[in-house]
């Protein structure tokens, strides 16, 4: 499954600054990478999430 995760935050009243979209973009890629190693009958889609913390985690 490939999508735009633009046009989803777009739909849902979400702007990316444009400074944070190259990042973005390589988060969600990673992500499909990470889909395509699991086997999907035993793992759900809400099994797995992405965050996005602007900055970084503070911890």
């Amino acid at each position: 499954m490939t999508f735009d995760i633009h046009e989803i935050l777009e739909k849902k009243g979400i702007t990316v600054p444009e400074h944070h979209q190259d990042m973005l973009k390589a988060q969600m890629a990673g992500f499909e990478e990470l889909r395509q190693t699991v086997d999907q009958d035993q793992l759900k889609d809400s099994d797995m999430a992405l965050t996005h913390i602007p900055g970084g985690e503070q911890g």
